[in-house]
C-alpha cells in the first residue's frame, strides 16, 4: 500500500511540474484601434459586381500591438460589397461602396471597421454637349463604370477588444 502511495504521489508531482509547460500562452490582446493596412487581393468592378460579393483582403505590414507582439503581414481577411451600381445612360456613373468584415489571425477573427468608395468618371459634359447639339439622343450616353484593381490599399481599424489565442499562428503562405 505505501508503494502505491509513494508513486500517485510521484505522478500527481511529476504532472504538476510539468503542467505550467503544457499550458496554452496567455491570450494576446488587439485593442480596439488598432490600425491595420489592408491590400484588396480582388479585382472588383461596378460593372460585374453585386451587393453582398465577398472579397479577400491581406495585411501589407507588420503591426505592432501595445504588448510588444507583432502580428506579420500575409494575414488574410474578408470584406463584402455593401452597394454596387453599374453606370446607366445619361451620364450616371457606376459606383461601389465596399465594407470590411473581419481579419483571420490563426482560428480567431479580429471585426474591422473600415470602408472604401469608388464611382467612375461623369460624362456629364458630353451629355451637356450632345444634348445641345442631338436633342433627345443625349439620354443615350452612357456613365463609367468604377474598378478597384488588385493591390489598391487602405487601412481599417478592430472594430472591438479581441483577444487572440496564444502561441500567434504564422499568417499563411502567399497564393
Amino acid at each position: 500500500m505505501k508503494s502505491t502511495c509513494r508513486a500517485a504521489t510521484a505522478l500527481v508531482c511529476a504532472f504538476t511540474v510539468a503542467l505550467p509547460s503544457l499550458a496554452l500562452a496567455d491570450p494576446v490582446k488587439v485593442p480596439e484601434g488598432t490600425e491595420f493596412p489592408l491590400r484588396l487581393e480582388d479585382t472588383l468592378s461596378s460593372k460585374t459586381t453585386r451587393t453582398g460579393d465577398r472579397f479577400t483582403v491581406s495585411l501589407t505590414d507588420n503591426v505592432k500591438l501595445p504588448d510588444g507582439t507583432i502580428l506579420r503581414a500575409g494575414y488574410r481577411g474578408v470584406g463584402e460589397v455593401a452597394h454596387a451600381e453599374k453606370s446607366a445612360m445619361l451620364g450616371k456613373t457606376g459606383k461601389l461602396d465596399l465594407r470590411l468584415n473581419y481579419l483571420k489571425v490563426g482560428d480567431n477573427r479580429i471585426r474591422l471597421r473600415g470602408s472604401k468608395a469608388a464611382q467612375g468618371k461623369h460624362n456629364t459634359g458630353a451629355q451637356v454637349v450632345t444634348v445641345v447639339l442631338v436633342g433627345v439622343f443625349a439620354g443615350f450616353i452612357k456613365g463609367k463604370n468604377t474598378e478597384i484593381p488588385r493591390g489598391a490599399t487602405f487601412n481599417a481599424f478592430a472594430d472591438q477588444d479581441t483577444n487572440l489565442d496564444g502561441p500567434i499562428a504564422a499568417p499563411p503562405p502567399e497564393a
